[in-house]
């Protein structure tokens, strides 16, 4: 058997592990005995925390396997929040699949754009061609950029050209930056999908969603710019968004196991207005 077919068989074992830790996850959530469900995500994050980063070639980077990981699923000597094992990546795990995680281009447009202004980029970007393997990167140098689109008269290429910073590519994101703001776009995604958020009614969809979209516009474009600096800024970011996905999961868990155990009910309002705290005000400019 050759390297790379080995390397495809571990990946498909991660895989694997992955699609485990996230039973393993629902599991503890529905499960009505409090110490058997911390059991069964301590499980977890050692899957997500331990195997999944020597399967992904990361050992030694984060969490040891006998142990240091905290109540909270965080250590402190970790640089880096919202690391596998995180009430962030808990969520990611129960609610963003595997096939969601695979970014297509672009990774994201402007949200400030008004629909019409937005119009030409769509345009190219429904037509799904090859168009944007050759955009130019966001730390590129366009003299076009800015000039006003025609329908009809603009290539699709020029589209790209002139709707530059516009849109963040997903060869923006390569390199530990982008590792980073892909954590924070997941997260986001995690969060307006949960059940409590998407079923339960307790939050304006809507102003959730813009809060989130801010939040996930400025780390794309932080990681495009690329550097030291923008690795502390993320870092930064992904701390608030694990504070709110701390407060999301707990209502969360409440909101899905209520079915089963009508006492849990009692906690939600409470776990509702600590959502509605953080969210005052938030995400930093």
């Amino acid at each position: 058997m050759s390297a790379q077919d080995v390397e495809a068989r571990v990946d498909e074992l991660a895989r694997g592990v992955r699609r485990m830790a996230a039973s393993l996850l629902e599991a503890a959530a529905e499960h009505p005995e409090a110490v058997r469900a911390r059991e069964l995500s301590a499980a977890a994050r050692v899957l997500m925390n331990s195997v999944l980063e020597r399967l992904d070639g990361d050992a030694g980077e984060g969490l040891p396997v006998d142990g240091g990981v905290s109540e909270g699923g965080v250590q402190d000597s970790v640089p880096v929040p919202a690391e596998t094992g995180s009430a962030l990546e808990e969520l990611v795990g129960l609610y963003v699949s595997n096939y969601e995680r695979d970014l297509e281009d672009p990774v994201m447009t402007d949200p400030s754009l008004s629909y019409e202004k937005s119009r030409p980029l769509r345009r190219v970007e429904y037509a799904r061609d090859e168009c944007f393997e050759d955009a130019p990167l966001w730390k590129d140098v366009v003299p076009s950029r800015g000039k006003a689109v025609v329908r009809g008269m603009t290539s699709k290429a020029e589209v790209l050209r002139r709707m530059h910073h516009h849109y963040v590519l997903r060869r923006d994101l390569d390199g530990p930056e982008g590792e980073l703001a892909v954590r924070v776009l997941l997260g986001c995604q995690a969060v307006l999908g949960s059940r409590a958020v998407r079923d339960g009614g307790y939050f304006d969809h809507w102003k959730l969603e813009r809060k989130l979209d801010a939040l996930r516009w400025r780390a794309v474009v932080t990681a495009a710019e690329r550097g030291a600096e923008a690795q502390a800024q993320l870092a930064e970011m992904l701390k608030e968004l694990e504070t709110l996905a701390d407060a999301v999961g707990k209502l969360d868990t409440l909101f899905r196991r209520q079915a089963g155990d009508p006492s849990l009910a009692a906690g939600i309002p409470g776990a509702v207005r600590v959502v509605e705290a953080i969210l005052q005000g938030w995400p930093k400019a």
